[in-house]
């Protein structure tokens, strides 16, 4: 493709359907992924690369069709009329984010610039990164304005991997340009692709909506999961009290309890409003309580586990081979990124080694560098005890009970034995 009218830099779980959307608009549309298998996953529509987020035929549609090119991003960008960065803000030690992925693209954005051009920021951002970081480096390496000569904005990308009900196209996006015009430009470009655009004044109230409606999430999440502590004090089944309680039809929202929040968005955007309120000398009490428990969550599913398996098998977990089944953050998506399973399956390692199952992973890079290789299934009737901390839907036969080995689910926090054996574990 020699004269490309949209770059997508970064073919995730946003970049992707982006890329996918832009071209059935009608653009000649260029992908870029610093990863090579990344690339190869995508130009080759193998099964899963769409990531939940895309179908692999629409893809292919986009492939075959010529609209849409995708190559490795070697740390230059060809000049597009419309850049979209779609780059990972990963967290880091601090509390904040890692913005070098992001800020590394701009650079080379900015040393291609021309009067007129499109810079369309969807990665999530701590509030204030487009006015104070990316404009001033597109400024600097294109001697061009923001605003006069070239426009600038922050969509914020919303999606939920796996659901078919809320796709790409039908959630309503969010465009804040550095400038009025540049929020006009954006909001043109982006209502191609989605039904729905919902314009701010600014890109950082952009931001700040991205950071909210996720730290909304870990609020809550956070708060179902001390629920179902207290109703196990109470001997209660918290499904059922979750179930009376959802019956209100006005100001309640149904969350379910787990292991954790994860995800490459939820506790990454929680942690920015606690970091963003500490910049400005304020505090965000509910926020840092809600990441507390989130935090918390996995310990505590591994010591639940550690009593349920003595109960189930009459032996200490350290005594039991046993198998994970699901390591991603949600089910039937291939994301790893925060997963509360993997941090659950870290704690238990350290009482004995556990070996995973998972379809969507099939190796997994632990937090101290170990590398693990998903077993095969026919492998995981080899253990002594399963433990199944995500519900993919092709663990559906095993959670219905009647499995050879015994199974406890512990997707929801609380691990319960399945089939037969529930009432030895309770």
């Amino acid at each position: 493709m020699d004269a490309p009218d949209v770059v997508v830099v970064g073919l995730g779980f946003t970049g992707l359907p982006t890329a996918v959307a832009a071209a059935a608009a009608g653009s000649r549309v260029l992908g870029l992924d610093k990863s090579v298998r990344r690339v190869r996953a995508v130009t080759g529509t193998r099964a899963g690369s769409g990531l939940g987020t895309v179908s692999e035929h629409a893809v292919r549609t986009a492939l075959r069709g010529g609209r849409l090119e995708v190559r490795a991003f070697r740390g230059r960008v060809p000049a597009a009329p419309v850049h979209v960065l779609c780059l990972p803000t990963p967290a880091d030690r601090r509390g904040g984010v890692d913005l070098g992925p992001l800020s590394g693209v701009v650079d080379a954005v900015g040393r291609v610039l021309r009067p007129g051009d499109l810079v369309l920021v969807q990665s999530t951002c701590p509030p204030g990164t487009v006015a104070g970081s990316v404009v001033p480096l597109l400024e600097r390496r294109s001697g061009l304005r923001a605003g006069p000569d070239f426009h600038v904005a922050c969509a914020p990308m919303r999606i939920d991997p796996g659901n078919e009900r809320h796709t790409y196209a039908t959630i309503p996006r969010v465009v804040g340009g550095y400038t009025a015009r540049c929020g006009l430009v954006a909001s043109r470009f982006v209502s191609a692709m989605a039904q729905e655009v919902v314009g701010v004044t600014t890109s950082c109230a952009a931001e700040l909506a991205k950071v909210f409606e996720n730290t909304f999430r870990l609020v809550n999440i956070s708060l179902v999961n001390e629920f179902a502590v207290l109703c196990r004090g109470y001997g209660v089944d918290v499904v059922e009290a979750l179930r009376a309680a959802g019956t209100k039809p006005f100001g309640f929202l149904g969350h379910h309890p787990s292991a954790g929040a994860g995800g490459d968005c939820v506790p990454v955007a929680a942690r920015l409003f606690s970091t963003a309120a500490r910049r400005r000398g304020l505090h965000s009490p509910v926020v840092d309580a809600a990441l507390a428990v989130n935090d918390a969550m996995p310990a505590r599913t591994a010591h639940l586990v550690r009593a349920a398996v003595r109960r189930l098998t009459g032996k200490a977990l350290r005594e039991n081979k046993v198998v994970v089944l699901g390591v991603t953050y949600k089910p039937d998506t291939p994301g790893v990124g925060n997963s509360a399973a993997v941090a659950v399956l870290e704690e238990l390692r350290r009482d004995t080694d556990v070996s995973y199952h998972d379809p969507y992973v099939p190796e997994l890079v632990l937090s101290d560098g170990t590398v693990l290789v998903a077993t095969g299934t026919r492998e995981v009737a080899e253990h002594d005890v399963v433990l199944v901390l995500t519900r993919h839907d092709a663990y559906r036969d095993v959670l219905a009970g009647g499995y050879v080995v015994p199974v406890l689910d512990c997707a929801g926090g609380e691990p319960k034995a399945v089939g037969g054996r529930a009432e030895a574990a309770a």
